[in-house]
């Protein structure tokens, strides 16, 4: 069998540089080539077996990188591809550094059997083994079809590229076949970032997380006028949960995760006052203010993620109550029990900020006192009822008037009436949100 060497650097090379710092990228394994086997005897093979591996930097910072290369073998998964994949695991673990993987995977080398299918159960147990010990990052640059889907979202970040990338268990045409023209059923999951966005993305998420679990995350200097700076104008803003974060946030920078999920729930990462929060806020979308099953899912990872990673978590309320669909009545009570678990389970900081209205047993499970919410400020246009306000006037008092109505909201369900009953320490204007926020924060200075 003939090993060909790969004298010229692919377009997937080119990819990683792009990502890393310049000159820092030291590529192993590259002479790495499929072996003979009972069932895999082809006359030649190229070097690095699809898939190239190494590490770098990213702003000084070390990161380890594995990239699929569709340019050999179809980029297809064999044992020593998956090989390399497990041994680069291996090291970042070792070294306590986030790993970033590039997919673009046409699936399993079937001519070498079961000896790729064992590979892929070690990438498996190594991704599961590292989901608490360091960042995981992926960005989906072509095919992500079969098993590598599962090992794309086992990790930490999923980033799938506009036009190129696509993630799928199955093949379009499987699933045609399947199902039929089914619309409430989708094959794949085609990606919504250009390139440019996902190295702006990952290399913005590596500053954020800290190397692994075993380190705190960094707080960076801001100067006075940002530190200081109001919040104007970002009532304007209430139901877009991206506009108020940007506003909340230094330098109006927002990082947002799985952005292609749910839309009803926004999560990511911002900093304010140089300190790293991660982020949950209910979203309008659609014309609509309901929470979803798939929304509290992506929460609840973005929960996960950051008790893992010792990073405070900031969510943003302001919601009419559950989704009204079938999907929410069979899946919303197994996804919004992760939720709650995640939030009542967690010991980092956790802050809630109350800025619209709340309507029924949502209150309850977003980050409410109850749930063990360390601060929660309620912007003093926001309310909270357990029916729509109307509704709850003509049962309370049998009939409904205006006046009736605000009666009940000024003794039941206003921000000021929670902060009588103790279920918020402060109504606040909305342009000093930052202000309170970066005050909460500051009482856990000690606990890092």
């Amino acid at each position: 069998m003939k090993v060909i060497a790969s004298e010229e650097r692919t377009a997937v090379v080119s990819r990683v540089m792009e990502l890393l710092d310049p000159g820092s990228f030291m590529e192993m394994g590259e002479q790495v080539s499929a072996r003979y086997t009972e069932f895999y005897h082809p006359d030649s093979v190229r070097e690095s077996d699809g898939v190239v591996t190494g590490y770098g930097t990213i702003n000084g910072s070390l990161v380890f990188v594995y990239a699929q290369d569709n340019e050999v073998m179809g980029g297809t998964f064999g044992e020593q591809h998956g090989r390399k994949i497990v041994d680069l695991y291996e090291h970042a673990m070792k070294a306590k550094a986030p790993i970033i993987g590039l997919l673009d995977c046409a699936g399993f080398r079937i001519e070498e059997g079961l000896d790729g299918l064992y590979q892929f159960a070690k990438l498996y147990k190594r991704e599961s083994e590292a989901s608490q010990i360091i960042p995981q990052i992926v960005a989906v640059i072509g095919q992500c079809g079969g098993g590598m889907s599962i090992a794309a979202q086992l990790a930490d970040f999923v980033f799938i590229e506009k036009d190129k990338g696509s993630i799928f268990v199955n093949p379009q045409r499987v699933v045609s076949n399947a199902i039929g023209d089914n619309p409430y059923v989708e094959a794949s999951d085609d990606g919504t970032f250009e390139w440019e966005e996902i190295v702006k993305n990952i290399r913005s998420i590596v500053g954020i997380l800290p190397s692994s679990s075993n380190f705190m995350p960094d707080i960076l200097e801001v100067s006075d006028e940002e530190l200081n700076r109001s919040c104007d104008d970002i009532d304007d803003s209430l139901g877009d949960a991206r506009a108020i974060l940007s506003e909340l946030s230094d330098d109006g920078e927002f990082v947002e995760s799985r952005s292609s999920g749910d839309q009803s729930m926004v999560t990511g990462f911002i900093r304010i006052a140089g300190m790293p929060l991660g982020v949950v806020a209910c979203n309008e979308y659609e014309g609509k203010k309901r929470i979803t099953a798939d929304g509290c899912n992506k929460a609840a990872k973005l929960i996960d993620l950051c008790t893992r990673f010792h990073i405070p978590l900031l969510t943003i309320t302001d919601t009419d109550g559950y989704n009204t669909d079938s999907a929410t009545e069979t899946f919303l009570p197994s996804a919004a029990e992760r939720m709650v678990k995640a939030l009542a389970a967690t010991d980092i900081p956790k802050i809630n900020l109350v800025t619209g209205s709340i309507v029924g047993s949502a209150y309850s499970m977003m980050n409410s006192k109850g749930l063990g919410a360390d601060y929660v400020f309620m912007w003093d246009s926001a309310n909270v009822s357990i029916v729509e306000p109307r509704q709850a006037t003509e049962v309370i008092f049998g009939e409904w008037s205006s006046g009736l109505e605000q009666q009940f909201r000024d003794t039941q369900s206003s921000a000021v009436a929670l902060a009588r009953h103790g279920f918020a320490d402060k109504v606040i204007a909305p342009e000093d949100s930052r202000k309170y926020i970066i005050g909460a924060l500051q009482t856990f200075v000690n606990s890092r």
